[in-house]
Order: structure tokens, then sequence, then C-alpha cells
């Protein structure tokens, strides 16, 4: 501990660097302004990251120690990481130029327990999974903002940023609904970008195999009581086989204002990506292709100490336009999909710090749209889409979501209990008003243990494609009620300052399950459609161990190692039907991340994946045009190195995804590239150098 006295106002700044295993009483006691170091973040994975600047009675202290001391929160309240009563993950900025990768999915899957499977490379589209639940129930935040996509989960990773702009990445593994809202079914990720105390600025510039080229500046200004952050991103790739190329750009700038009301923060970003979509929703017609453009803004305002009241507005606006054919489309092709959808909301938080723990209470509007000549109820007129010679809309489908909730937490010794409760209200419901419950208990052990348990109940609304799509293979369903489920997670964590290992057991219990269906004893040329299933139950454990060698043995030439370990297994109450997307989980998922030092300023990363999805698919003969005998996935191991020398402000780097060239999908019929090889260099010029 140390402190520091403010030359603004003769106020003692404490500073903890160390938890040292105090209790939170201490700081009730020392009988002046307390600032915590990492509390910087402390909402970040509830609202916007905090950074820690001077106001009226404060200064600035930031600095972000170990991994144990980091506040963030599966809670609406703040609690240091090592108390928090669920499974939390943190990817730090340091894992993403430490690990191979070029695209923040590859750096989710390297680094947690997320099933990313991917249509295309580099970012270009990916679907996430956690703890076995399909791409439309997770949650997605960009700084403490909801920009999930209700169209389709297929869009929910169309983010304005690229590696270059991340700080930390943090995901919530199990229901988050009780503190997100809906559609926090399986869980949530936040992803933080990089705003800092110091003036910046970061270069990095890669290319490699298939004409892939990637640039990206991104900085940050900070004078006084003003800063900005601001990121450009460039990237394009002939494609590793045919009808794979894409090209991608993407803008963020975030501005914010320190007064002494409180703190102004602002975030607009744009992406627009163009690729060639190769078999990415039916190998029939493997020459698809797909341009999307999205623009997201948002404002936070946050004032007060023992009150913190935080208000925030946000926009989301998503074009898409998907073709069947890229160029010589059969005659009986009609036209292009179009879909334009736009997101408004707004939502207050309040906390309240009293000496029986800490309340939050808060309310959220979102409302939901969508113009398309695909989704939605037929409209008396036609919309004509301008720079679209064929484009238009003539369907639209609009909802609004109303969320209240009230939650506290409370600390006492070793003791932790955090409960709240959640009520939606959806305005075309049949279900008009939901309820979701949940709680959260832990104790510690002592010696750096701590054992937690939870029970927590979980939404996820149709989306727009589940709702109205009716295709070639497919037929919607604007009956679908929403999915619930009940959560149940126990474990046990150790931490000390060189490791900390995570052992957690769950089980979710669905009912209503969306899923595209079709019965197994129909004909394979029928379509899918939408159902709301029966019961759906999801068992699995998972383990995780981050060592920092270094910290234990500081010449040893191994840096640190990380694993994570999952098992997952699902039932389906109904064995009437075929599911699409559901029984397509990970049923092992083994990954092992280590860093070591070859020579002087020289490491070396390297990555090992070994994955074993359960369900099958249909493999696809592009030359018979005929779908084979159903067969199982193969397991698949994927290795990936990076070796980099860091040199004053810059680092240069070779990498290589897929080493061996193993053979490798994540969905039936769309093979994942071979051996890749990338250089770059990175360049970082900061203020304190």
């Amino acid at each position: 501990m140390y402190s520091y006295t403010s030359n603004k106002q003769k106020k003692q700044l404490v500073n903890f660097n160390q938890w040292s295993n105090k209790r939170y009483a201490v700081f009730n006691s020392l009988k002046r302004v307390i600032k915590i170091s990492t509390l910087s973040v402390a909402y970040s994975i509830v609202a916007l990251p905090e950074i820690s600047v001077a106001q009226t009675d404060t200064v600035s202290v930031v600095k972000n120690l170990d991994l144990e001391e980091v506040v963030v929160s599966a809670e609406r309240s703040p609690v240091v990481f090592s108390k928090v009563a669920r499974l939390v993950t943190i990817i730090s900025e340091k894992d993403a130029r430490q690990l191979p990768g070029n695209s923040l999915n590859e750096l989710i899957e390297r680094s947690s327990f997320v099933d990313i499977r991917q249509r295309g490379t580099h970012g270009v589209q990916a679907d996430i999974s956690i703890r076995g639940g399909t791409f439309d129930q997770n949650l997605i935040l960009l700084n403490g903002i909801n920009i999930t996509d209700p169209q389709t989960g297929h869009h929910s990773l169309n983010l304005p940023i690229n590696l270059n702009s991340v700080q930390r990445i943090e995901i919530l593994e199990g229901s988050g609904s009780r503190v997100f809202g809906p559609n926090a079914f399986s869980g949530a990720i936040n992803i933080i970008t990089n705003k800092s105390e110091k003036n910046f600025i970061k270069t990095r510039f890669t290319a490699g195999d298939f004409g892939l080229f990637n640039g990206s500046v991104s900085g940050s200004i900070k004078y006084k009581n003003v800063g900005q952050f601001i990121a450009i991103s460039k990237s394009i790739s002939k494609g590793y086989t045919q009808n794979t190329d894409y090209d991608n750009l993407n803008i963020f700038y975030n501005p914010y204002f320190n007064s002494r009301f409180g703190k102004f923060d602002f975030q607009i970003g744009y992406t627009n990506r163009a690729f060639g979509a190769n078999s990415f929703y039916t190998p029939e017609y493997p020459n698809q292709f797909e341009q999307i453009s999205t623009t997201f803004t948002s404002l936070k305002f946050e004032t007060g100490n023992k009150i913190k009241i935080i208000p925030a507005i946000y926009y989301r606006a998503h074009k898409d336009r998907f073709e069947l054919f890229r160029d010589n489309p059969a005659s009986w092709y009609t036209g292009h999909n179009y879909h334009f959808t736009q997101i408004y909301g707004a939502k207050l938080d309040t906390r309240v710090s009293w000496k029986f723990g800490t309340t939050s209470i808060g309310v959220e509007y979102r409302s939901e749209n969508i113009l398309s000549n695909k989704l939605g109820v037929a409209m008396n007129d036609t919309i004509y889409i301008n720079n679209e010679p064929d484009g238009y809309y003539d369907k639209k489908y609009s909802r609004d979501i109303s969320n209240i909730f009230i939650e506290h937490s409370f600390y006492y010794t070793d003791f932790s209990i955090t409960a709240g409760i959640l009520g939606s209200y959806l305005n075309n419901s049949k279900n008009n008003l939901n309820i979701y419950p949940g709680i959260d208990l832990a104790y510690e052990l002592g010696s750096g243990f701590r054992i937690y348990s939870s029970v927590n109940k979980s939404l996820r609304l149709p989306t727009f494609t589940d709702l109205f799509y009716n295709g070639p293979k497919n037929i919607g369903n604007p009956d679908l009620v929403p999915e619930e489920a009940w959560s149940y997670e126990n474990g046990l964590k150790y931490y000390s300052n060189f490791i900390s290992l995570n052992l957690s057991v769950f089980l979710r219990d669905s009912e209503n399950l969306i899923e595209w269906v079709r019965h197994k004893d129909s004909l394979e040329t029928l379509k899918w459609e939408t159902q709301n299933l029966t019961n759906v139950k999801t068992y699995g454990i998972q383990f995780s161990s981050k060592i920092n060698v270094v910290k234990i043995w500081l010449n040893q030439p191994i840096k640190s190692i990380n694993l994570n370990y999952s098992f997952i297994d699902q039932t389906i109450g109904s064995n009437e039907y075929e599911t699409k997307y559901s029984v397509n989980y990970l049923r092992h998922n083994f990954n092992l991340n280590i860093v070591h030092k070859v020579l002087e300023n020289i490491d070396m990363s390297w990555s090992l994946k070994y994955q074993d999805r359960a369900g099958k698919y249909e493999p696809y003969d592009l030359q018979s045009n005929t779908y084979g005998i159903e067969k199982e996935f193969n397991p698949s191991f994927i290795v990936d190195a990076k070796i980099f020398w860091n040199y004053k402000r810059m680092t240069l780097f070779v990498e290589t995804t897929n080493l061996f060239n193993n053979k490798n999908l994540d969905f039936g019929n769309i093979e994942m590239p071979g051996r890749w090889f990338i250089a770059g260099v990175e360049l970082n010029i900061s203020s304190s150098d």
C-alpha cells in the first residue's frame, strides 16, 4: 500500500496494490477517501469501463496489477475478480500480443472455454457457443453496451474494432439474464477497448499467405479532463480456397470528458465487410456472397460516489446483403436478401453503498426493428434502397423490451452473497411479463481457496430469423415463445501470486428451447422448421489453470502456462426431432498455451487445441450434387505457433496457424484453412517512453 496526496485538494488518497486477504471492513475504518487502482474496470462487464481520472477531490492513479486484484463482475455491483461467485474468464491485452492469431475470434477460442465456430477466417463470420448453447444464446457487449444482433447471432461479432484496439475481454460463463437482461442465456462476452491515462500511438501491420494484408493504427490522447481513443483497421485476403476472399474495414472513436458533475463517455464505431461466403448456409450453392455494414454509438454519464447514477443511451444499425449467387445466378433466382435492423436503447443504473452492502436498482428500454424483403410482416408500401438497383424492403417487424431489476450484494468476513431479480416485459409476447431471479454464494476456506454456488434463471427471445425466415431449406415460426432455463453451478477456486485454478460443474435445464428441427422419420429433402422443444438439459465440467512461471523461477525459460479443459453432455427430452444446432456442441474442448523464452528479447508461444464435437452432418458431393450418408465430426488437433522479438518500442513476429496442416471442420462441408504463415511488425510509442 502507498499513499498519495492531491495538490488540488488536501485529501489523502490511499492506493492498495495487494489485497493480502484484508477484509472490506478495513476501508470503512480508515475514514479517508479510498481509491483502488483496479476499480477503474469495476463496472466493465455491466457498464462502460471506468478510467480513474482526477475529479474534484481525487487524483489519477491507474495500474492494473495481479489478476486477482482486477475488479470485474458477474453482478451489477463491483467485486474483486478472485471473489466472484461465478466463472469469469479474463483475456488481457498481453494475451493478444503474445498468442498466435489475427482476430478477436481466434484469441477468444484459444484463451477460454468458448466454442467459436468459424465459417470464414480472421473474423469474417463466426458463431459463439458458451457451455453448449447455440450462437443465438449469448449476449455481446462493447464497453458494457449491448450490441447483440436481433436478426441472427451470425452477426453479433460484427464489431468495429480489431485486436489492436482491445484492452481486455471478459467472458461470463452461465446464465446472465439477471444482470444483462434477455439473451444472456448461456453467457455474455464484454469487449473493452484500450483507454489509457497516457498518450500513445500503436500500429500493427501483417502480411501472409493467400494475399493477406492487415493494417491498423490506434492511439490515445489525454489532455487535462478530456481524453479520446481512436482506432482504424483494414484487412484483406484473396482467400484460402475459391470464394473465401474478404475485405474488412473498422473505424472506432471514443472521447470522454470529466467534469465536476461527473464523467461523460461517448463511443461511435463503423464496420464494413464484404466476403465470399463459400457454402456458408448451404453447400449446394458454394458461390454465395455477403456484404454487411454496422454503425454503433452510445453516450453514458456517471456521477456520484456512495450513490452512483449511471444513465446511458445507445443506437445500432446493421445492413446486410446476402447473395445466393455471387455471379451467374440460376434462372429461378429472384434476387438477393436485404435486411436493415435498427436498435434504440436507454438504461439507468443506480447503485447505493451502505453498511449492509451495495444495492443496485435500474431500468432499461430497448426497441428492436427490421426492414427486409425476407423477414417480418408485409408492408403496404415498398421501400427501395439507395445504391442498390434491385434492392428493396417490403416487410417489417418491431418489438419493444422493458427491463427492471434490483440486486443486492453483501460481504461478511469470509462469506458473500449476491441476490437479485429482473422483470422483463415484451410488448408483443404471449407471456408479456417474465421474472428472472438468481443468487450467487461464496465462502472463503482460507489459504487462497474459495467455494461458490449459484442458481439463476435465464431468458432468450427468438431472433427475427427464427420467427420469419422462409427459404429453400427453412421455414420460420412467428408463434415461437421465449426459451427459458434454470442454471445451476458449483465450483472451487484457488488463487495465489503465481497460480489461479478453477473447477466448476454446471447444469442448464432448458424449456421451450428454440431450434431448427425436422422429424427423424421425415425425408432429408424436407425443410427445417423452428419449434420450441420441450426440454433440453446440458451438463458439464470445466477446469482452468493459469501459471505465471516467472514469479516462481525467474531464470526459467518457460514464462507462463495456461490450460483449459471442458466436458459437456446434452440430452433432449423428445426423441422425435433431428436438430440442426443444439447437438453440435464440443463434447471435449482442450486448449493449452505456453509462452517461453528463446533468446534474449526473443520469446515464443504455442497454442495447442483439441476439440471433439458431438453431432453429425451430411457430407455433400459437388460433382453429383447429392448428400451422402450422415457422419460424425472427426476430432481435430490444431497447433499454432508464434515467435516474436521485442526491441524497445518495436515487436517483430512470425506466426503459423495450423502448423501441421490438419483438416478441421467447425461446420459440416466447410473446411477451415490448412497451414497459414503470417509475419508482422508492431510499433508502440507512448508519452512515458
